[in-house]
Order: structure tokens, then sequence, then C-alpha cells
């Protein structure tokens, strides 16, 4: 595999060998514990760990799933195949007639997919292409008139295509909106944050949501991001959003599905592997964020998902185990609460902005934990009652995270001199 422009592929290789058989142990203990708890295995790859991959491309539509290429034990590939959740079975279909990618995407709406970017030989794409489900045929589309480009955003909104950020090596925050009916391009604002490869992003209700990823190395230090961003196609604006509450991330999955968003798995904050697969659910109209059920074993670099009725399919990945060709499932129809409901109505912190202190309008022991962090995520203190004094603390954006169950509500607090 060439390393050139991504030695952390490399890298992660190198970890995996190391921490092979610890993590096996692991692995085998947190699945039979995760398993019981909404996460189901479903059939694999048609090829088993001979089509083990990761950044795979993967849509859905008409009741059926699909996977493109990818990057398949160090080749970028051009195969394509269709997953029926009827029978949890695979059929391979022809391939596709671009070249053969990894660190591409592909999105959907009714039968029509739309899949570009990424690259191969480290060569970075700009192309864009169009899969009808029912005919089962593709139709190359207008090239984007933007860098060519790997791991950027790849967002639909209604009949627009909005592409932006990701590396050609280097970090683009650029964003070009993709008309479809007139197949063309048009440049848009940049994204006002700094630039990042491997941004989570997805459309939720009209409007693209983007955030998180890989920035620039700074003194050698990693510059991995919690900062989210909201674009509205119908006035062309960026808005800044809370930040994500947890560990900085990069490298994920994500796909939005009855008015909320979601977050799926990916490396931490230092680039490599977090103790379990995390996932998260975000609510537009609170700008919250809630964790939910963890995957089986650790997180994973690279994975893809699809969803089919209620259900989210998640498939490939890198793991800390081995690079994974299998795939997992998660009931969405088991999210009985979110946590809104404690949000908007009952649930509130005062005075916010808080000067010298702050009180929470809850008894707390109703809570497992009560933790404030700051706008990195980073913890900053355990909270042991309703009124807490902040005099000691600096100004800016803080973040209350509330542990119940498996739940956790999310409240955000400004701290004024």
């Amino acid at each position: 595999m060439k390393t050139t422009l991504f030695p952390e592929i490399e890298a992660k290789q190198k970890f995996t060998l190391m921490k092979k058989h610890l993590a096996i142990l692991s692995f085998l203990f947190s699945s039979t514990f995760l398993l019981a708890q909404s996460w189901a295995t479903m059939a694999p790859l048609p090829g088993g760990a001979a089509d083990a991959r990761h950044h795979p491309v993967t849509f859905s539509s008409g009741g059926f799933g699909y996977v493109m290429g990818g990057d398949v034990n160090g080749q970028e590939e051009n195969d394509f195949m269709r997953y029926d959740p009827t029978t949890d079975s695979w059929e391979m279909l022809p391939d596709f007639p671009g070249l053969g990618r990894s660190f591409s995407y592909g999105t959907s709406r009714d039968t029509k997919a739309y899949v570009g970017f990424g690259g191969a030989d480290e060569v970075p794409f700009n192309d864009l292409w169009e899969y009808d489900t029912e005919t089962e045929t593709w139709t190359e589309l207008a090239t984007c008139p933007c860098e060519p480009r790997y791991h950027p955003a790849f967002i639909q909104v209604n009949d627009k295509i909005y592409v932006g950020l990701g590396n050609n090596p280097f970090n683009l925050n650029d964003w070009w909106e993709y008309d479809i009916p007139t197949n063309t391009w048009t440049e848009k604002e940049d994204l006002p944050g700094p630039t990042r490869h491997h941004p989570y992003h997805f459309a939720i209700d009209g409007i693209a949501y983007v955030g998180l990823g890989h920035g620039n190395s700074v003194n050698g230090l990693l510059s991995i991001y919690t900062d989210w961003y909201m674009f509205d196609p119908t006035t062309s604006e960026w808005t800044q959003l809370a930040d994500f509450p947890g560990e900085a991330r990069v490298a994920g999955t994500q796909f939005d599905h009855n008015g909320k968003g979601y977050v799926l798995s990916g490396d931490g904050d230092d680039h490599n592997f977090m103790e379990t697969g995390e996932f998260w659910q975000y609510d537009p109209i609170f700008d919250s964020w809630v964790e939910l059920t963890a995957h089986p074993g650790s997180s994973r670099w690279a994975p893809g998902s699809f969803v089919i009725d209620n259900y989210v399919y998640m498939i490939g990945g890198l793991s800390n185990v081995q690079l994974e060709s299998d795939m997992l499932r998660f009931d969405l129809g088991t999210i009985v609460s979110t946590g809104n409901e404690l949000t908007a109505s009952t649930l509130s912190v005062y005075p916010n902005p808080a000067r010298n202190s702050f009180s929470i309008n809850q008894d707390i022991t109703q809570f497992s934990e009560l933790q404030l962090v700051n706008s990195y995520g980073q913890l900053v203190r355990k909270l042991e009652s309703e009124q807490i004094n902040v005099e000691s603390l600096p100004s800016g954006m803080y973040y209350l995270k509330f542990f119940k169950g498996e739940s956790i509500y999310t409240k955000k607090l400004i701290i004024i001199d």
C-alpha cells in the first residue's frame, strides 16, 4: 500500500499488529456485553476476509443497501454489491465504471444515488457520478471545477449536493454546490472554521451540518476538532453551533434519520482507536448531543454505513484487531428517548451566562454522574451539588454532561468575567 500521502494508514497497521492479541480478548468481552444492547451481527461482505475494507462508498435506495469500492486490503477497488435485508444476503453487481477509489462518498435520494471524489494511487479525483437504482445504470456528470480531493464532506440537500473540505494532500475549507437539475457547480462561501479532512457530515430538514475532522498539525501536534457548523442553502450562510461534547474525532461514519443526525465510531483525538465504538445522536432543534449504545469492540477507522427502514448498518473499517469485512446493525427504534424532553422542558442551568456561580434546577441524585467539560471536551470537574461556584474558571464556553442510565444529556454554559 502506498503511504506517502497517508502515513496514518501505515501507523495504524503497525499499531494493529502490536495490539492484536490483547485486543482480541477486549473485543470478545465488549462484544458479549454490547451485542445484547441492540447491536446485531448481520451477513458479512460476500468475500469475507478477502473483501475486508476501509472507506467503502455506501448508500441505500428502494429498501436495499449498496457498497462500492474502498480500500480492499491495500487496493482501491471499483466492485459494487447490493444488500437485501429481507434475506440478509449480498448480490454482486457489475463493477462501477469509473476509476476504483477510496476516501470517497455516496449519497442517495429516491431512485438516484451520487458518488464522487476520493482517489487512487495517490491521485485525488473531482468527478461525480449518478447511479439509477431502477435501471441499474451509471452516468458520469459534470466534473467539479474545484480542486480534486480525498475524504471531503459530501451532503445531499433536496436537489443540491454540497462538497467541500477534504485534502489533496493539503487540507481545504472551500464549499461547492452541485445543482442536480442543471448539472452545474457553483462555489459558495468557505467553511468559517479551520481547514480539515475527513469531517462528519449529514443533512436534516434542508440544512447541511458538518464539523469535527482532522486539521493541520501544529508543532508536530495533531489538530482534531470538536467544532460543529450548519450551512443553510436558502441563504448560503454558515452558523457555528455548540461544539461536540465528546472526545474530538475523525474518520468515522455518519447518517441522518427521522430529523436527527448521527455520528458513529471513528478515531479519537490522538487519531487512534477509542476504547468503544461511540455512537452519538444530534438534535438540530436543541443543538444538543446524546450518547447512545456503542457498537461492539473498539472504535473503527473509516467504516461505511447506510440506513434501511429503521435500521442503520455499519460495514467494515479498521478495528484494533484487523481490517473488517463484517456488518453490524442497530435498531434505531430502540432509542426510546434521546433526552431532549428533559433538556427542553425540565432541565435548566441559571444564570446562563454565569459569572461567579450557577445552579441546576434538578435533584442531581437522579444522575449517576454530572460533569463540567470545556469546549475541547476535556473534563474540568465532577459536580456534586445543585449550586456550583465557577469563580476560579476562565471565561468561555463549557458544557454540562448529565449521565442517567444509558443517556447523556448535554447543556451549554457560558462563563463570563
